[in-house]
């Protein structure tokens, strides 16, 4: 009885050493298989946006495989016509149903980030928030680099080119958001990948 007690525990203590090994070996932040698949299938969705606005076209890529969530929100919203007719509330423009930089779609979005995108350049895409976890239907484009914005905002996607970006710089106050196209390969594949958001995001809009 002693021998099978001794056995189980010498057993134990060579499972837990091989979890500690194995532990070790997976580096801090790697991804699993199934989330670099996941990246891949959002990446090849090649996802594209035009903001159609009082002041011209802005051209924009975005990009699910590093916010996939947040990306989703913003097409979810998109295809709905939520910023059809919005107007811009600050020289870095955000979409705000209120106009006042106090608007929202009635719930929030957590924060996505990743460290290959970030705001070291100008023209990026990316979540307005009040907080931590706090995304909603606002976003703004950045006009130049501010790399004090990195890890604070979950950024979407970047302006495509030189001339979106210099559409981009002269919005002001008071101009609109007329529409926004979603472009893209099967792109209404896309959102069926965030049933169950989407279905509580309508939840919450219907209920704000």
């Amino acid at each position: 009885m002693k021998l099978r007690k001794l056995t189980l525990l010498v057993g134990a203590i060579m499972l837990f050493v091989l979890n500690i090994i194995n532990a070790k070996n997976i580096k801090v932040g790697e991804k699993t298989k199934g989330e670099k698949n996941f990246e891949k299938i959002m990446k090849k969705f090649d996802l594209e946006a035009t903001i159609h606005t009082t002041k011209g076209d802005i051209n924009v890529f975005l990009y699910p495989e590093a916010a996939p969530v947040n990306v989703a929100n913003f097409v979810f919203l998109a295809k709905k016509g939520f910023y059809d007719g919005l107007t811009f509330h600050r020289v870095i423009p955000n979409g705000d149903p209120k106009g006042d930089g106090t608007g929202s779609a009635g719930y929030n979005v957590d924060d996505e980030f990743v460290d290959w995108l970030n705001f070291n350049n100008s023209g990026m895409l990316a979540m307005a928030n009040s907080g931590e976890n706090t995304n909603g239907s606002q976003f703004f484009i950045s006009l130049q680099g501010m790399p004090s914005l990195n890890g604070k905002h979950t950024v979407i996607g970047s302006l495509k080119t030189g001339s979106d970006l210099a559409i981009a710089k002269v919005i002001r106050q008071g101009d609109k958001i007329l529409s926004i196209d979603i472009k893209g390969k099967k792109v209404d594949d896309f959102l069926s990948y965030f049933s169950v958001e989407t279905a509580e995001w309508e939840s919450k809009m219907q209920n704000n």
